[in-house]
């Protein structure tokens, strides 16, 4: 859901509107970034001789006895007067976290972005871990493997560089762009004024004298109020800005601080190869229509920089929360950025990697990996705006079930609620809300019901009356009252969630019954998901289409020091009063909008208002993908697109992307046509409902990617450098992507009338196709090269893989094992009985492994040990050396067990609720000849079985690429998916 983003159109919901530009600003428009690019020019245009104005009192350093940190004082030698201190600390993880704030001043700057960031005050590292050497011009810290860490702070000027192995990775202030504009008062900050310093009587001349001019610049540009279009921002606290200069000297490619609209690998702003005149933006913002390539803000803002070069992969989280413009230029084999935000304190954390994997666990360390969802989230989801009454509802239900297309979740937007006041139900058109939730949650569905945060002024509301008696709605610049704006419902107010007050009013508006006179949500159910929306602040009179900056929240804090936090800590509180919804708690699920750094536990997000084309659904993937690097990793773009109708070529290229991304849902503007799958003419139904069974006969293996995610971090769509770090061919690659730890790999097809795709492969191992079952071996190699096909070697090639309408360029990597459930049904939860099909794509040398992970899939008992968790593994053996006989063994095992899982019991309830669910077939690629016998191990027992003939994994790509397979399926051998068992194939 989108608003226009004039008033008048309120009254036309079916105004389509263009991105305008206009309503957002350049950098050239925002006078923090003004005066942070001109400091940059001035630095560049003073080459060697410019040198930052900052550096440490050596005297003040003071080292913690007991744990791996100092502080210093730093002064500013344009201002001596002028106090601040720089705290440096060592995590027990490697992590460096560098923060300088200015001390004993006229007020205080906001340091609070990263206690919302972070799940937990990170540990540091003891100081007999971390080597601490005091010199002269300054002091180091020398830390893990064989010291091989080195933390370098210069005194002057001040700079932080990180070393690997004697190797520069990050370098703070080296380009001396370190700014941290110091409270001042209106009238202190004029020049200095020298009278009679020359000329006599009435001919005296005045000079002003301003030493910080070099630095700073002539003009007070903006310090004191700024005006855009018809706004004006009163910036009573003066000019509060900070710039710091990040460098990655050994890192040509960066990624991450998503949000925005553009490739992976992320574009220079600046410099001679700048593909951009603006820098990155993080502001949280209600982009309409937003342009599928720029450096534009978008909804959500995560200050996370992944740097990346074949010698390594380092990261740099900027915990800030205000406004922020990020520079990024490539030089020869680093790249160069400059960091510049309205207002808070320098507050970086140095990831030292040394590789993605590591990067990811760093980072979920800080800010918490993602929560693992109810599992029917993961399954197809259905929306528009708007489903018109309980009955069109009932009716698009019935049709799914008609065509015999799954679906799991339907969507209600803006249109359920009277007057757009949230979760008030519209009584004409939504006569029994109880009684249709309840008949679509009777065929194992769930509904997701919309409320944003803006609130109707209206006493006969009880929510907006509640929280005004509360006193928990944001204040206008006076502080006093209640800030009004426009939103959907007209005069509108915001919740305060930085107000601890809203909390539990929050809780109690989501209950179900009503335990004691509060407001309770009694027409709603314990299984209905929440999407909160128009959440960056939306507000349609606001500057930017947003809040003023300097309204004020709780704590007096502005607006503008917590902008890009604000969305989060609406979904926070979200998730958090689901969680208390029922006894005991299920899993919440939650969509959002705006995001932060840390929103990652709190739920799903999309890439939100996106356009009908082909290029939107292509710069979705790369979106997708980027959020996931920043941790947002359940994530995905509306199917169709939210504006615009799509044709049919591109509603069903577009169902093939959704099925390969973590969050599936089609979406569609109130303006656009009706455009439910099953209203697709032949051939094109047939397809779409092709790629939704697809999807749920896969739901295990998504389900088994987020248990790994919600444990490690690592992304569930992985990049070609994040399987791959050592690959250079494959470090700019963002149109194909590997599903988890799967072995899917899979490239989406995101241009018109295309019959083929040509997709990357990085490594020297054989590729199938996941329905033809083609193989696309590596080039023939010799027998030591073989052995080491699934390390990185420099094998990359392109294979043309055919992919008209009705094909999906789906590989399989050789040496995976994948489990799906072929049975199709109408829900997900229909499923949790079927039994399983196991795909085994055996490797060049005979190997495979894999794993599937369940549990109940909506409670939390997977924290008590009430799971099963089983790997799958096959290995050929030659059984006699002279004759060559071989066989092939496949086998499962309990990985719950054999890692350790707290609590774990094999017998565990939910273990035993799915003892009947069997492996009812395995399907074995890579296999050159036919087998003699297949058996169950220890039974005696011999299996059915049936072989495709085909070429066989050993292959080379002289003899091999192109041909089929051959495939060995062994049906139905009566084992179970909780047990141990083995099945030997012999040749």
């Amino acid at each position: 859901m989108r608003s226009p983003s004039l008033l008048a159109l309120l009254l036309l919901p079916t105004t389509t509107l263009a991105f305008k530009a206009n309503d957002f600003k350049t950098c050239s428009q925002s006078g923090f970034c003004r005066r942070g690019r001109a400091l940059s020019a001035r630095a560049l245009a003073a080459a060697s001789s410019w040198q930052s104005p900052y550096s440490i009192d050596p005297s003040s350093l003071l080292l913690d006895p007991h744990e791996a940190s100092f502080t210093a004082a730093v002064k500013s030698s344009l201002y001596p007067s002028t106090k601040f201190e720089l705290d440096v600390r060592v995590h027990d993880d490697g992590v460096v976290r560098v923060r300088m704030d200015e001390m004993d001043g006229l007020r205080k700057r906001y340091d609070e972005a990263a206690s919302w960031a972070l799940v937990r005050e990170p540990r540091l590292s003891k100081s007999e871990d971390v080597k601490w050497i005091v010199e002269k011009d300054g002091v180091r810290a020398k830390y893990g493997d064989n010291n091989n860490i080195e933390v370098v702070v210069q005194y002057e000027p001040v700079k932080v560089t990180m070393f690997r192995h004697g190797v520069e990775q990050v370098v703070l202030n080296g380009r001396g762009l370190l700014h941290m504009e110091h409270f001042r008062t209106k009238e202190g900050s004029q020049p200095l004024e020298i009278e009679g310093a020359e000329g006599e009587g009435d001919a005296q001349t005045v000079f002003h004298v301003n030493n910080a001019a070099w630095f700073e610049g002539e003009e007070q540009d903006a310090w004191w109020e700024e005006t855009f279009s018809s706004w004006t921002d009163s910036k009573p606290k003066g000019p509060e800005s900070l710039s710091i200069d990040i460098t990655f000297p050994s890192h040509p490619h960066v990624y991450g601080i998503p949000q925005h609209a553009t490739n992976l690998s992320l574009p220079s702003t600046t410099g001679p190869s700048a593909s951009y005149t603006d820098p990155y933006r993080l502001f949280n913002a209600d982009v309409f229509e937003y342009l599928p390539d720029s450096p534009v803000s978008l909804y959500g803002s995560i200050p996370l920089m992944h740097a990346h070069g074949k010698e390594g992969t380092v990261a740099v989280f900027n915990a800030v929360g205000s406004d922020t413009w990020i520079d990024v230029e490539k030089k020869d084999k680093g790249t160069e950025t400059h960091w510049v935000s309205e207002s808070g304190i320098l507050d970086v954390f140095i990831l030292p990697g040394p590789d993605p994997t590591s990067i990811f666990s760093q980072y979920s360390r800080l800010t918490g990996t993602p929560s693992l969802p109810p599992s029917y989230s993961l399954a197809y989801h259905q929306c528009r705006w708007n489903y018109v009454s309980s009955d069109d509802v009932r009716g698009v239900q019935r049709r799914f079930d008609e065509e015999d297309m799954p679906v799991d979740v339907f969507w209600l937007d803006i249109e359920y609620s009277e007057g757009h006041k949230y979760f008030m139900w519209d009584s004409k058109t939504f006569p029994d809300p109880v009684e249709m939730i309840g008949d679509v949650e009777a065929k194992e569905r769930k509904m997701v019901i919309i409320v944003d945060p803006h609130l109707k002024r209206e006493s006969s509301y009880p929510i907006y009356k509640v929280a005004s008696e509360l006193g928990v709605l944001v204040k206008p610049k006076s502080g006093e009252g209640e800030y009004e704006g426009w939103c959907w419902p007209g005069s509108s107010s915001w919740i305060d969630f930085f107000n601890p007050n809203s909390w539990d009013m929050w809780v109690k508006f989501f209950k179900t019954k009503s335990l004691d006179d509060s407001w309770a949500w009694t027409q709603s159910s314990e299984n209905v998901g929440i999407w909160n929306d128009m959440n960056e602040p939306s507000v349609f009179n606001g500057p930017e289409i947003s809040m003023p900056r300097d309204n004020v929240h709780y704590g007096g804090w502005e607006h503008r020091d917590v902008h890009n936090i604000n969305g989060m800590l609406f979904t926070n509180q979200t998730y958090n009063a689901l969680y208390h919804r029922s006894d005991p708690p299920k899993r919440p699920f939650v969509l959002t909008r705006s995001f932060y750094a840390g929103s990652q536990r709190f739920g799903a997000m999309w890439t939100g208002d996106n356009l009908g084309s082909w290029e939107h659904m292509a710069v979705g993937v790369k979106m997708v993908i980027a959020n996931g690097l920043g941790g947002m990793v359940f994530a995905g773009s509306d199917v169709g697109g939210f504006f615009g109708n799509a044709d049919p070529e591109m509603l069903v290229r577009w169902y093939a992307v959704g099925a390969f991304s973590p969050f599936f849902r089609a979406h569609a503007h109130i303006d656009t046509k009706r455009r439910e799958p099953y209203l697709l003419d032949e051939p094109y139904k047939g397809i779409v409902k092709d790629v939704l069974r697809l999807r749920y006969s896969m739901l295990p293996i998504w389900y088994s990617a987020f248990r790994e995610s919600s444990l490690t971090g690592v992304p569930i769509l992985r990049p070609q450098y994040v399987m791959f770090p050592q690959d250079e061919e494959g470090f700019a690659i963002d149109d194909q992507f590997y599903v988890g730890s799967s072995g899917l790999l899979f490239k989406p097809v995101t241009t018109k009338g295309a019959t083929s795709a040509s997709v990357y492969l990085s490594d020297a191992q054989i590729y199938y196709d996941y329905f033809s079952h083609t193989a696309y071996p590596p080039p023939s190699a010799s027998p030591k090269s073989k052995s080491k096909a699934n390390s990185e070697v420099n094998t990359g090639r392109r294979v043309q893989v055919p992919a008209a309408l009705h094909e999906l360029p789906l590989l399989v990597r050789g040496g995976s094992i994948l489990p799906t459930r072929e049975r199709p049904r109408r829900s997900s939860p229909l499923m949790k009985h079927d039994p399983f099909t196991l795909r085994v794509a055996l490797d060049v040398e005979g190997g495979a492994k894999g794993e599937v992970y369940l549990d109940d899939g909506e409670g939390y008992g997977y924290e008590k040990g009430e799971i099963v968790w089983r790997g799958f593994e096959a290995s050929t053996t030659t059984r006699d050396a002279k004759k060559g006989e071989k066989a092939l063994k496949i086998w499962s095992k309990d990985l719950a067990f054999t890692q350790g899982v707290p609590l774990y019991d094999p017998a565990n309830a939910f273990a035993q609720s799915i003892a009947d669910v069997r492996v009812e077939r395995l399907v074995v690629l890579g296999v050159g000849r036919k087998p003699a016998f297949v058996e169950l191990e220890g039974s005696r027992k011999t299996l059915e079985w049936e072989y495709e003939e085909g070429v066989g994994r050993e292959s080379g790509k002289e003899d091999g690429e192109g041909k089929k397979t051959g495939v060995l399926v062994i049906k139905d051998p009566a084992v179970g998916v909780t047990s141990d068992w083995a099945i030997v194939v012999k040749f």
